[in-house]
């Protein structure tokens, strides 16, 4: 009962705050920007808020474009970060809109401004994302590095060529006996392939719209551009991909974003504005190669320390009561701890506790998506991809990683008829019998809804230089991604007021108490009460396995000699909403006053003096 209320006043709260950031009026322009003009933004946003606003170039492109970030609140020290990266792969202008969108809400809203300092990425990917604004469109999301995609002795030799004068790189349908494609039978417009299972023979082969340049029977397999950096992290780097490069930081956005990350650990929560949505569904899990923390070998030079068989396996509960003994009381052994302390190797799957909080905060998402009649019947946000921004941040930073798709085509609801035979007038789902998948049927409704069938573009015959007569056609280059300019201002004014209220959802931990006992002989108890008055825990079980971020420490310094504990002593990990207590046994004869200081690289420090003596 008493959870139920909180959540929906909480809402309320929120639903106040967003009302009041929709009010604003012309805080986003209703057209995309090119990474020119981005940068001018920026230079504005800092010329008008000289004392707040700092920007810095991390990395130059390939193709000699500026990687710019943005940080509000230059003017702050000691306070926690949150880091926003948009549009990694580049095919996605949206997201950039809303990064440019959401500093313009930071700037008008004091309110989460205040102790925390935000850094921005509007535009990571600049050689990809003049893409959308050329003469000739394709979802490029590769950068202008050099890469020879199909090792011959060129580069960019073999690239896409808009055959049809359309302005957009669209699909070649030619007709071959060796084909694996047919057209639909619900609708000629879209290409199947034929299911070799049900004896069926494709008639045609389907290509990117191009020539065959270099004459090696491949088309369009080596254009321009080499690396999208929105695949090129470190964690589960996709090294078969071509497109991630040779090495996770190969290309120097990259490198520039994980080095401009790591000098800043007072980064403590990271938002991602691109393909996958963590707000809606939480990071998945189920991949293979993950440690089964369930059955457990200890390594040997443990299993000596600890006078255990090295050779068998343990339960998660043995190795708990085996550590207990050997292990600091303030110190809590958490599964996520044993794997970090063991060693047992990289998780490439979430961690059971974070998992909670990202599905109790996707379901609060959700319901405030309902109260502003915002649909989320649309097709489902694509997956988190390996070698990601996102992932990175959650696996490798050990900090609570959201994504947010901004935007995504609405699905198609099936036709609904009425049960003959029957008294009952309820109406029942026709089964979806048809050939064309549910993004298909979604993609051709958005089309004719929105561009009035421009979305696709009918099939053509064209004479095509070594393919003969063929078909050019399909769906337009960013349909899926990119809706049209008036539509930005209500898809930002809705959603990225939430990832507002996720910043205060930031751990934030304090000395709240202490107690000091008088043992007699000049030997005092010390016992410290550190508590977190936020929503996370900090670390979160990611952290504290990968040990990063930085610990907190608690600090003694003092004319004092110590009996039992240390001078400098990490917390370990407090959970949202909890206290810790730390204890000490300290010995003086002149009772002096002793500074107590809370240590963080994220949160900055804390400073209390203590008199010892002065309380029993």
């Amino acid at each position: 009962m008493h959870k139920n209320l909180f959540s929906v006043l909480w809402l309320c709260l929120l639903m106040v705050s967003v009302e009041s950031l929709d009010a604003q009026s012309g805080m986003f322009s209703n057209k995309y920007h090119s990474n020119s003009e981005v940068q001018q933004i920026l230079k504005q946003l800092q010329q008008k808020n000289p004392d707040q606003i700092q920007v810095h170039t991390i990395a130059t492109s390939p193709g000699g474009e500026a990687i710019t970030v943005i940080e509000i609140g230059k003017n702050l020290t000691g306070v926690p970060a949150i880091f926003v990266g948009a549009n990694l792969e580049g095919n996605i202008p949206l997201a950039t809109e809303g990064a440019l969108g959401l500093a313009k809400m930071l700037l008008d809203s004091v309110k989460f401004t205040s102790g925390l300092k935000w850094y921005i990425m509007a535009l990571p990917n600049p050689d990809a994302s003049k893409c959308y604004f050329s003469t000739a469109k394709y979802d490029r999301t590769a950068n202008d590095f050099f890469i020879n995609n199909d090792v011959d002795e060129s580069i960019n030799e073999d690239g896409y060529e808009d055959l049809n004068g359309d302005g957009l790189i669209t699909q070649i349908r030619a007709k071959d006996l060796t084909g694996t494609y047919n057209c639909s039978k619900k609708d000629p417009r879209i290409m199947v392939q034929a299911d070799a299972k049900k004896n069926e023979r494709g008639i045609y082969k389907i290509y990117a719209e191009g020539i065959d340049n270099d004459s090696d029977g491949e088309y369009n397999e080596d254009g321009e551009g080499g690396i999208n950096i929105g695949i090129a992290f470190p964690h589960l780097f996709p090294k078969n991909k071509k497109e991630a490069g040779l090495w996770p930081g190969q290309t120097p956005e990259v490198y520039g974003i994980m080095k401009f990350i790591y000098d800043r650990p007072n980064i403590a929560m990271v938002y991602t504005l691109g393909n996958s949505n963590f707000c809606m569904n939480p990071p998945k899990g189920g991949r293979k190669g993950d440690v089964v923390l369930e059955s457990i070998k200890i390594p040997n030079r443990y299993a000596n320390q600890l006078g255990v068989d090295a050779s068998r396996l343990y339960q998660m509960d043995e190795i708990i009561a085996l550590l207990k003994p050997t292990v600091p009381s303030h110190i809590d052994i958490t599964p996520s701890f044993i794997a970090s302390y063991f060693g047992l190797g990289a998780a490439v799957n979430p961690m059971e506790d974070d998992l909670k909080f990202y599905t109790k905060l996707s379901e609060e998402y959700k319901k405030y998506l309902k109260i502003k009649n915002f649909s989320i019947e649309t097709l489902e946000s694509a997956p988190d991809k390996d070698g990601s921004f996102e992932l990175w941040a959650y696996y490798h930073l050990g900090v609570p990683s959201f994504s947010m798709n901004l935007f995504s085509i609405p699905k198609v609801k099936d036709e609904k008829k009425v049960e003959k035979g029957s008294e009952s007038t309820e109406k029942v789902e026709k089964k979806n019998s048809d050939e064309l998948s549910d993004k298909d049927k979604a993609l051709l409704s958005y089309s004719e809804k929105e561009f009035g069938g421009k979305g696709f573009v009918e099939w053509q015959k064209f004479n095509h230089p070594t393919l003969g007569e063929v078909e050019i056609g399909g769906f337009v280059p960013y349909l899926e991604s990119t809706p049209k300019p008036e539509k930005i201002d209500s898809l930002l004014n809705v959603q990225l007021p939430w990832l507002l209220q996720l910043s205060k959802k930031l751990p934030n931990v304090s000395l709240t108490e202490e107690k000091i006992t008088d043992m007699g002989a000049g030997v005092y108890r010390i016992e410290l009460y550190i508590e977190n008055k936020g929503y996370l825990a900090y670390p979160i079980s990611m952290g504290e396995r990968n040990k990063q971020p930085s610990p907190i420490v608690v600090i003694l310094d003092g004319d004092v000699e110590f009996l039992e504990g240390l001078k400098r002593t990490p917390i370990g990990r407090i959970g949202g909403n909890q206290i810790k207590k730390l204890t000490w046994l300290i010995k003086t004869e002149k009772k002096p006053t002793i500074s107590v200081k809370l240590e963080s690289a994220t949160f900055g420090s804390e400073v209390k003096q203590i008199k010892i003596g002065g309380k029993s």
